[in-house]
């Protein structure tokens, strides 16, 4: 958007501090706010109806998410928590309505955060459809690097903690299934296990290895994408 578009915007921003875990709002509310974070990572899951849970994404500052319900005003399509602690710029329904009408160069972003939002859950769809379990795996693990990884001895691991069912969440797999996967990225010298956290020994090869799967997400690095 535009730079005028942009000032207005954080103009009209409300604060909103949350500590981690905090429910931000659940899957299938209504709801007229939507959020940019400012700081700290906010987790989006959905849940089935027999009770088993996708974590959708880890959203961290810059990202806006809760557009969907603003624009079209039906009930919010997944759970958002606060990952660990968390800032948040809130926006209702009746300020973007406003500030879509003065500026409309804030409709263009929308435009493209929910095109965004769509291109990601549909790669993530075609994963679970085509990728073996390793691949997706892997590009869990290669996201979560790029985003809040940490150079240590040996490799990189994660700066906040993700557990193993974290884990098998993000890849729609049983934690008996991505122990396995992650038994076996050991054997090769890929990652390995000190207590509860896991070393990437090599990053090159997890990231091969995650890119030989249906990877369209890598547009989402774009920080033009990000409202």
């Amino acid at each position: 958007m535009t730079p005028e578009a942009r000032d207005a915007l954080l103009a009209r921003a409300r604060i909103r501090q949350l500590p981690a875990r905090a429910l931000i709002y659940s899957q299938g509310e209504t709801g007229d706010e939507m959020y940019r974070i400012r700081r700290g990572l906010v987790r989006l899951s959905v849940m089935q109806r027999d009770g088993r849970e996708l974590l959708y994404q880890l959203f961290e500052p810059g990202d806006g998410f809760g557009t969907s319900t603003i624009v079209d005003d039906e009930p919010r399509p997944q759970t958002a928590e606060a990952f660990e602690d968390v800032v948040l710029e809130v926006y209702n329904r009746e300020t973007i309505d406003e500030l879509r009408r003065v500026h409309p160069s804030l409709n263009d972003a929308l435009l493209r955060l929910l095109s965004r939002h769509m291109r990601l859950l549909s790669d993530y769809f075609a994963g679970f459809a085509f990728d073996e379990l390793s691949c997706r795996l892997a590009q869990r693990i290669v996201e979560s690097i790029d985003t809040f990884g940490i150079a240590v001895e040996g490799g990189f691991e994660f700066s906040r903690s993700i557990t193993q069912t974290e884990l098998s969440l993000m890849v729609g797999g049983t934690r008996q299934s991505v122990n396995r996967v992650l038994r076996d990225f050991r054997r090769a010298g890929l990652v390995e296990t000190r207590g509860n956290r896991l070393i990437v020994r090599d990053l090159d090869e997890i990231r091969r290895i995650s890119e030989q799967g249906w990877n369209l997400h890598r547009f989402r690095r774009n920080a033009a994408a990000k409202t």
